[in-house]
């Protein structure tokens, strides 16, 4: 592909230069060249470090998924100033943040955000340079963009960390052991830079580099945890941050009645349960159906896996409620994210039919109505070839049950860029 024109600079920082560019196909692209300033053009040696680790950052970011990372779209690694063109952003993140707080809301794309570091983190990969700057719109969807650009290489590290806004990091977001533990870096340095995010969007931003940030209400805590000094106190991984995160951005308030203060107070103490106690619960909800949300919004891991040890028969029962309000309840942000993980829980314990086909079909809905591609790829995994015939009869059911079912199927392959032969042979058949 052949570069017809530059049309203006969009950044440019120690190490790179980003142009917007018009090409030989017609169309406009965002350029990235290995450009280094004239404070580093004297080390040759180090240049050529630098050189190497851009090459490689491309060819690792071709083998990345769209859904995740804004994608190549040409290289070329051979020129003495490598480059790559990649789509125009939509959007950048620094600017979601500040629009958010100007519109008084919280802002899009945590949830798209915690869904790409997880999937890099599944591989074995660390993203290194987590920052606002670095999170892009591409299709609606909020991407990562510049993977690997913190190197593991001491000394290409100690030029990078005395400049505090240049394509290599920006120490503001940087984990404190990014300055030391040059080789050994960690998916928890990600989740420290996250926080930092966080910091952004709750607070004015103004911190020690390095430090534990916090801001006011519970999502300080949240900031906190991501924050810790000692790696090993922050959060464990994407999911635990994902799920306390969500929880706490989606929170409504509950509405209580005193009559029932003590079922609110003892649905915090399941592991204390026993069958009757269970049975009576189950009792209360059918009654009071306004109170479902009070209730389900509070469900966790710990909850179902206490209700599931109790009594199997009680626990379906529960949990087809809990799929009823989950199709008739709308989420602030991306909880649906969260609630795909109870979903796909529920469905891995019960051995009941109906249970786990109404789950696939609850996380249809879930995925059609919140245009989740990270909850469509499970609804997949729920329907896939490899479940036996009789969950699939038995999915089939369901999906004819409501007209929209069907639907809602259909759009979860096309949302992930597959086609109903994914799913079982069963299922499949219903779109012939």
């Amino acid at each position: 592909m052949r570069i017809l024109k530059v049309i203006e600079v969009i950044n440019q920082g120690g190490f790179g230069i980003i142009e917007k560019v018009i090409c030989d196909d017609g169309n406009e692209y965002a350029r990235k060249t290995f450009c280094p300033s004239s404070q580093f053009l004297s080390d040759k040696q180090l240049c050529d470090k630098l050189k190497a680790r851009f090459i490689r950052e491309v060819k690792t970011q071709k083998l990345l998924p769209k859904e995740y990372f804004i994608p190549i779209i040409y290289e070329d690694l051979e020129s003495d100033n490598p480059w790559f063109l990649m789509p125009i952003a939509e959007d950048v993140y620094s600017n979601e943040i500040i629009n958010s707080k100007a519109e008084n809301r919280n802002p899009e794309g945590l949830g798209d955000i915690l869904n790409s570091l997880e999937f890099i983190h599944s591989k074995g990969l660390v993203h290194r340079d987590l920052k606002p700057q670095n999170i892009l719109k591409h299709e609606g969807i909020w991407k990562l963009a510049d993977f690997g650009l913190i190197s593991q290489d001491k000394e290409i590290l100690s030029q990078t960390i005395t400049t505090s806004n240049n394509a290599y990091g920006t120490v503001h977001y940087c984990a404190p052991e990014q300055t030391t533990e040059f080789r050994r870096v960690t998916p928890l340095a990600d989740i420290y830079s996250f926080g930092a995010i966080l910091h952004d969007i709750f607070t004015d931003g103004n911190r020690v580099p390095y430090s534990q940030l916090t801001a006011n209400g519970e999502i300080g805590v949240i900031i906190e945890k991501c924050t810790k000094h000692k790696k090993e106190d922050r959060f464990i991984n994407i999911a635990t941050l994902r799920n306390k995160l969500l929880y706490v951005l989606s929170k409504q308030p509950i509405l209580k009645s005193t009559v029932d203060n003590q079922w609110f107070e003892d649905f915090k103490n399941t592991q204390f349960w026993d069958v009757d106690k269970f049975e009576s619960f189950v009792f209360f909800l059918k009654r009071n159906n306004a109170l479902h949300y009070s209730f389900f919004y509070e469900i966790n891991l710990e909850v179902i896996d206490n209700l599931f040890k109790i009594d199997k028969e009680l626990f379906d029962e529960f949990c087809l409620m809990y799929f009823e309000w989950v199709c008739q309840t709308n989420y602030q942000f991306d909880y649906c994210d969260v609630i795909i993980g109870y979903i796909l829980d529920i469905y891995n314990k019960t051995s009941d039919l109906e249970v786990k086909a109404k789950a696939a079909v609850t996380s249809a809905e879930l995925a059609k109505s919140h245009n989740r591609w990270y909850v469509m790829r499970h609804v997949v995994k729920m329907s896939n070839k490899e479940i036996n015939d009789d969950l699939a009869f038995r999915i089939v059911i369901e999906i004819d049950s409501k007209s929209r079912n069907k639907g809602n199927f259909q759009r979860c392959v096309e949302g992930i860029n597959l086609n109903v032969t994914s799913y079982h042979d069963m299922i499949a058949d219903l779109f012939n």
